[in-house]
């Protein structure tokens, strides 16, 4: 027997890894164009790696689990939870991380895309709590699934942020 939804949380990780590599292009791009990375393009960079990892960890661990023969009720619990708790952190610390590393306030734009990330993070809690559904695979993946839409979403707006300050850069030269 097998894992209800395996297949999807096995695309999900490696759709995750995927992007984990590309969106450190942005690091290279930035060398590229002849500046230093900046604190914030550190942080940038690094929330990008950070929302992947948690996807892929949250995608690995129902198939691991099911190989300990957990019922699956406990499986989805206990893989939402775990996702859920880092995801609900970095969102509630980001301004203030952003703020650190910035010097500026959190743009209205991204207060938007981390209400969404809130938003995919109680999906993760009412399914680890069975609040409004039965735990299952289709709430855990459409948290993750989230989660990674957002963050490929938080790519192109961090993209053409860095894109636009080059090039307002290059024309007060």
């Amino acid at each position: 027997m097998e894992l209800p939804g395996s297949d999807y949380f096995y695309n999900l990780a490696e759709l995750s890894v995927t992007f984990v590599g590309f969106s450190t292009v942005a690091i290279v791009l930035r060398q590229t164009f002849g500046g230093e990375m900046s604190r914030l393009d550190i942080l940038i960079t690094r929330i990008f790696i950070q929302l992947g990892f948690i996807v892929v960890a949250g995608a690995m661990l129902p198939p691991l689990l099911f190989f300990f023969d957990w019922p699956l009720v406990l499986i989805w619990r206990t893989a939402s939870i775990a996702a859920a708790i880092p995801t609900f952190l970095f969102a509630v610390t980001y301004p203030a991380r952003r703020y650190a590393a910035s010097g500026v306030p959190t743009p209205v734009f991204i207060w938007i895309d981390l209400v969404i990330l809130v938003a995919a993070t109680l999906v993760l809690f009412c399914n680890a709590l069975g609040f409004g559904f039965e735990p299952g695979a289709g709430p855990h993946a459409a948290g993750l699934t989230m989660i990674l839409f957002l963050a490929g979403f938080g790519y192109l707006q961090a993209l053409n942020t860095l894109l636009a300050h080059h090039l307002n850069s290059s024309d007060k030269s």
